[in-house]
């Protein structure tokens, strides 16, 4: 392919392509990268896509391993997420060179029932299925796939939310290792995830107005999140400077990738907080939003949430710390009945 064909270029730290396809229609897109080569790697598999599917009205070609390849491109941070990884190699063993229009409702279907036969919880065969489906709708989108086949998923017990207690937060910090309890403190004042604290650039902080934001790429609902610091999270912030000149959060010179990962889960294990992650830190944080009176349209403005049903899980919160505001009215007829008695 010539230089000519396709070409890149720089928005802020974000690397987008354009290019012209065969029928002259013109493309201009980001790759969602702050690596040029990535970008490159995308503009090239999207041209070629647009090429075949133009001259020659074929996308048979495309395998699920190249859309596992354009979906994690699309966000770097992915390739870092153990977690997801993990899934993505149990799949291969499955999907591997599969050509993704043989990817159909049956073979999901024998995929859900050898990971239900393992003996796995429902929640898990979900996390799987939810995986086949970001991966399709990456490939759909790209023009690498006609149409995505339907994914039902397992119906999945009410969860209890996990948040930490006054006690078991201080129990959790005594055992942390240094690096770690200021974002874990920092993920208590603010609910952001761990991927976006840990990605948290200095050109993402406005430490005199008092607020830090996530850009779109970068946010699990692909919008922008506005974050207000409050005075802990600024004093958090404050003591990271000097550290590193692009990262807030860092360890030894570096930016730290996985906060979950080794020392976070002795702390957790010695700390006696069993079955703990570090999303339930979100949890923990809206739910002493809840407590403190925060209305549910404002928490799901704080958090980022793009769906209200999101966040009403935790109506069973407010509800509960409502009831003391609801024996302020007494009705005139009740003090009637109470005076005959």
């Amino acid at each position: 392919m010539s230089k000519q064909i396709v070409s890149t270029y720089k928005r802020g730290e974000i690397w987008w392509y354009s290019f012209t396809t065969p029928n002259k229609q013109r493309i201009r897109k980001s790759a969602k990268t702050t690596n040029q080569q990535e970008a490159k790697e995308l503009a090239a598999l999207e041209y070629n896509s647009c090429w075949r599917n133009e001259k020659l009205g074929d996308v048979s070609f495309h395998t699920w391993q190249e859309a596992v390849l354009l979906w994690l491109n699309e966000k770097p941070e992915r390739k870092e997420n153990r977690n997801m990884l993990y899934g993505l190699r149990w799949l291969d063993q499955y999907l591997g060179k599969t050509k993704l229009i043989d990817i159909n409702k049956y073979l999901i279907d024998e995929i859900k029932k050898t990971k239900q036969i393992s003996g796995v919880k429902n929640r898990t065969v979900n996390a799987v299925l939810q995986q086949i489906r970001v991966v399709l709708k990456c490939a759909y989108e790209h023009g690498l796939l006609d149409k995505i086949p339907p994914i039902k998923l397992l119906k999945e017990p009410t969860r209890r939310i996990r948040w930490l207690t006054e006690y078991e937060e201080k129990r959790l910090m005594v055992e942390l290792p240094d690096h770690l309890k200021p974002i874990v403190n920092f993920a208590l004042n603010t609910g952001l995830r761990m991927s976006n604290i840990t990605n948290l650039k200095w050109s993402q902080v406005d430490m005199d107005r008092r607020q830090a934001w996530i850009h779109a790429d970068e946010s699990k609902t692909n919008q922008a999140i506005g974050i207000p610091l409050n005075q802990a999270a600024l004093t958090i912030i404050r003591e990271q400077q000097g550290h590193h000149r692009e990262y807030v959060f860092t360890y030894q010179g570096n930016r730290i990738k996985n906060a979950d990962a080794k020392g976070w889960r002795k702390a957790v294990y010695r700390a006696g907080l069993g079955d703990f992650h570090f999303h339930d830190l979100r949890h923990t944080w809206a739910t002493r939003h809840i407590m403190a009176g925060t209305p549910l349209y404002v928490l799901q403005e704080l958090g980022g949430w793009s769906k209200a049903d999101t966040v009403r899980k935790y109506a069973h919160l407010l509800a509960q710390f409502l009831q003391q505001h609801a024996e302020r009215i007494v009705t005139s007829s009740t003090n009637l009945t109470q005076n005959k008695n």
